[in-house]
């Protein structure tokens, strides 16, 4: 795993205040929105990035204090990834335990994929533009788009109901997810490194 011993130390905490106002993200999703958001030249404030998540309509289920602690969280876990440094240490994925079936490998592959697709919708709050890539940082989005095809098609497969392969192989899935995560840690990193450029 891409992950180190110094993770956020309350993704627990953040998925139970977000199912209390009803928010709809995961989070893969904030994580790559953040991430995102972080990276981009111009970051974004957090009222952007809160409505992205909290949906005021959906929260008027939840009460002040619910709203308050899904806001306290997110803005924990911000602080969290803020703190990151890309040149040096470790990329943190949100833990998460995943059945060793068909459903928990579809949910893998989703997950993975939505965090690629936040992370660029972060880019994007952020106001990246593509002259603001480092040469590098380009290479490292192409290397997204082919990470994001590969799973799109895993997905594919697992919808035709062929990933029987998770039960009948679980080391060949390991290695692969694996592979994966390291291919976003690594392009994740450099895109934010890349962009760090951009802002000096």
């Amino acid at each position: 795993m891409v992950n180190s011993i110094d993770t956020y130390s309350d993704d627990n905490g953040t998925r139970e205040a977000l199912r209390k106002v009803a928010s709809s993200r995961t989070l893969h999703e904030i994580y790559g929105l953040f991430y995102g958001c972080l990276a981009a030249p111009g970051t974004a404030a957090p009222s952007q990035y809160v409505d992205l998540i909290v949906d005021p309509e959906h929260a008027a289920s939840g009460t002040d204090d619910d709203i308050l602690s899904a806001q306290d969280n997110l803005i924990s876990l911000w602080n969290f990834i803020t703190r990151w440094r890309p040149e040096d240490e470790p990329f943190y994925f949100p833990e998460t335990e995943y059945p060793a079936v068909a459903q928990g490998l579809r949910q893998h592959l989703t997950d993975t994929l939505s965090m690629i697709q936040y992370f660029i919708a972060g880019l994007n709050l952020g106001g990246a533009e593509e002259t603001d890539f480092s040469e590098d940082a380009i290479d490292a989005m192409h290397a997204l788009t082919e990470a994001t095809a590969r799973l799109q098609e895993n997905i594919r497969r697992c919808e035709n109901d062929e990933p029987n392969a998770v039960d009948e192989d679980p080391d060949s899935t390991t290695e692969m997810f694996d592979e994966i995560e390291d291919i976003v840690a690594d392009c994740i990193a450099r895109v934010t490194v890349g962009l760090k450029q951009a802002k000096r």
